[in-house]
C-alpha cells in the first residue's frame, strides 16, 4: 500500500485517475505521467503520482453516473466532502455581526435547523437577506453569532423581496425559525418557518461563485418581485397532481382555472419564485406528461410559463439546462397543439438558451422558411422540403423572431424572406406573426442579446419601409 507525503507540495497531484477513450492509448498515459513526474520530482527525489487501475476508461463516467443513483436510493457507499464554506446571514445589531447559517463541514444536501436561534421577520414589506461566505473560517457552528470581519468573510449578492401570505396586504413582523440546506446544484435553500405557526417561505441563494471562478454573481433582479409562503405553493403543487401525478385523474383543460383559484390571484400576479417551485414540480411529474396528447400539450404549455424568461433567479441556467434535455427531440406525442406547446415553450425561454442551443432551435424552422419560399419564387419545391403545418406557422415566425443570438447573416437572411413573402395573400394569416418578427429582428436594443448580433440599421430601415409600404397598400386597395 502506497502512502501519501502529507508535507509534499500541495499542487502535486498525488494520486491519478485516468478516464475516457482518449486515454486508452498507452503512449499518451506514459507521456501525462512522464509530464506530472518532471515537474514535481527534484535532484534528490525521484517521485512519480500513484496510478489507479481503470479497466474500461470508456465506461468510467457512465459507472460512476449508475453508481451514484444507486447511492441516491439507498445502495452503495457514498463518498461525502465538505464545501469547505462556511455561510452567514447579516442581521440588524450593533456592532455589526452574522450568524452561522450553513458550517464548513456541510455537505450537499445535508439540512440545518437553527433551533436555539429565533430572528424576527417582516412581512409584506420591503426585506433584504444579506449573505456572506468564508473560506477560513470553518470552526464556526450553525448558530453562532460571530462578528463580521471583512477580511474573512465576502458578501454575496443579497436577496431583497416582499415575503406575502397570499392576498393579505398589511405588514407585520413574526418570529421564524431558519432550515438551510446546501444543494448539489449550488444553491443555498434557506426556509423561514413561522414559530407557533403554520406558514413558511422559501429563498434560494446561488452561491456557485463563491466556488466557481466561471460563474457570475446572481443579482437577484426577479426575487424583488416577492415570495409566496409555503401554505400557497402545497395548494398549487395539490393541483398538478391530480392533473400530472401517477394517481391524478383530473384532465388537463381546466388546470390554468384551478391553480389560479387555488393561488387567488390572476397569472400574471404570480411571482417568478412561485414559478420556479412549479417548474420543479413539472419536471418530477414529468412522467405524467405521457398520459394524454392533450397532458403533454398542458405540461409543456405551464413548464414553458414557469420558466420565462429562462433568466433572472439562482440557477435558471441550470433549468434551462434541464429543459433543454427534457423537450427536445423528446415529444411523446408528435401532434400539432403538442409541436406547437414546445415552439412557445422555447420561445418564453429563448432568453436563457445558449448560441448554440439557438441555432439547433432555428436550423429546422429556417429549412421550412427557406422551402416555402423557394415554391413561391419557382412554383417547385424539391425532394425532402419541410413544409409548416399552418397551425404551427404564427408560432414558427415569433420563434425566429425571439432567438437574438443568432448571427446577423442569418438575422438578415431571415428578414429577407419575411419581406419577400409579405405580399402573398394566402399567408394573410400570418402577416401579423411575420411583421412582429421583423420588428424583433430589426429592433434596436436587444431585449437579452449582445450588441454584435444587431443587424445595421440601413438595413432595418428598409425593412420599416416594406411594412410601411404593405399597410398602405392594404389601405388604399
Amino acid at each position: 500500500e502506497e502512502r501519501i507525503d502529507a508535507s509534499a507540495d500541495p499542487a502535486r497531484p498525488d494520486v491519478v485517475l485516468f478516464n475516457g477513450g482518449f486515454f486508452a492509448s498507452p503512449e499518451l498515459r506514459t507521456r501525462l505521467v512522464e509530464a506530472l513526474s518532471r515537474w514535481f520530482s527534484t535532484p534528490e527525489h525521484n517521485w512519480s503520482p500513484i496510478l489507479l487501475d481503470n479497466d474500461r476508461l470508456d465506461l468510467a463516467v457512465a459507472r460512476g453516473a449508475a453508481y451514484y443513483g444507486m447511492v441516491r436510493r439507498g445502495e452503495g457507499v457514498k463518498i461525502a466532502a465538505s464545501l469547505a464554506r462556511s455561510y452567514y446571514i447579516d442581521v440588524d445589531t450593533e456592532p455589526p455581526a452574522a450568524v452561522c447559517i450553513a458550517p464548513g463541514n456541510a455537505e450537499p444536501g445535508q439540512e440545518i435547523e437553527l433551533t436555539d436561534t429565533p430572528f424576527t421577520l417582516a412581512i409584506s414589506q420591503p426585506v433584504e437577506f444579506p449573505l456572506l461566505v468564508s473560506s477560513t473560517r470553518l470552526s464556526d457552528r450553525p448558530g453562532d453569532l460571530v462578528p463580521i470581519d471583512r477580511e474573512q468573510m465576502t458578501p454575496l449578492p443579497p436577496i431583497r423581496t416582499v415575503l406575502k401570505t397570499g392576498r393579505k396586504k398589511q405588514a407585520e413582523t413574526v418570529d421564524v425559525r431558519l432550515h438551510t440546506r446546501l444543494t448539489e446544484i449550488g444553491t443555498l435553500d434557506l426556509w423561514l418557518s413561522e414559530v407557533g405557526g403554520e406558514r413558511s417561505w422559501r429563498l434560494q441563494f446561488d452561491v456557485r461563485s463563491a466556488t466557481q471562478t466561471d460563474v457570475a454573481a446572481h443579482e437577484s433582479a426577479a426575487e424583488q418581485q416577492g415570495v409566496l409562503d409555503e401554505t400557497a405553493w402545497k395548494a398549487a403543487f395539490d393541483q398538478l397532481t391530480t392533473v400530472f401525478g401517477q394517481s391524478g385523474a383530473e384532465k388537463p383543460d381546466g388546470l390554468n382555472r384551478r391553480l389560479t383559484d387555488a393561488l387567488e390571484s390572476p397569472r400574471d400576479e404570480w411571482p417568478p419564485s412561485l414559478l420556479r417551485r412549479m417548474w420543479e414540480a413539472l419536471m418530477e411529474l414529468s412522467d405524467g406528461r405521457r398520459k394524454s396528447a392533450a397532458h403533454e400539450a398542458r405540461w409543456l404549455n405551464l413548464l414553458g410559463f414557469s420558466l420565462r424568461p429562462g433568466y433572472g433567479l439562482a440557477v435558471d441556467d441550470w433549468r434551462v439546462a434541464e429543459t433543454w434535455r427534457a423537450v427536445q427531440g423528446r415529444l411523446a406525442f408528435n401532434t400539432p397543439a403538442c409541436r406547437n406547446e414546445a415552439l412557445i415553450l422555447w420561445r418564453r425561454i429563448a432568453g436563457g438558451l445558449s448560441r448554440g442551443q439557438q441555432l439547433a432551435v432555428a436550423e429546422p424552422m429556417l429549412a421550412a422558411v427557406r422551402a416555402l419560399h423557394r415554391r413561391y419564387a419557382t412554383g417547385k419545391s424539391r425532394a425532402g422540403d419541410v413544409s409548416i403545418d399552418p397551425s404551427e406557422a404564427p408560432e414558427v415566425w415569433r420563434l425566429l423572431g425571439s432567438l437574438e443570438l443568432l448571427s446577423v447573416p442569418v438575422k438578415l437572411e431571415i428578414g429577407r424572406l419575411i419581406v419577400d413573402l409579405l405580399d402573398k395573400r394566402k399567408l394573410d394569416k400570418v402577416h401579423s406573426a411575420m411583421a412582429w418578427t421583423l420588428g424583433r429582428l430589426g429592433q434596436r436594443v436587444p431585449v437579452y442579446g449582445p450588441l454584435n448580433t444587431v443587424v445595421p440599421r440601413e438595413q432595418a430601415a428598409e425593412w420599416l419601409e416594406a411594412l410601411l409600404r404593405r399597410d398602405l397598400d392594404n389601405r388604399t386597395g
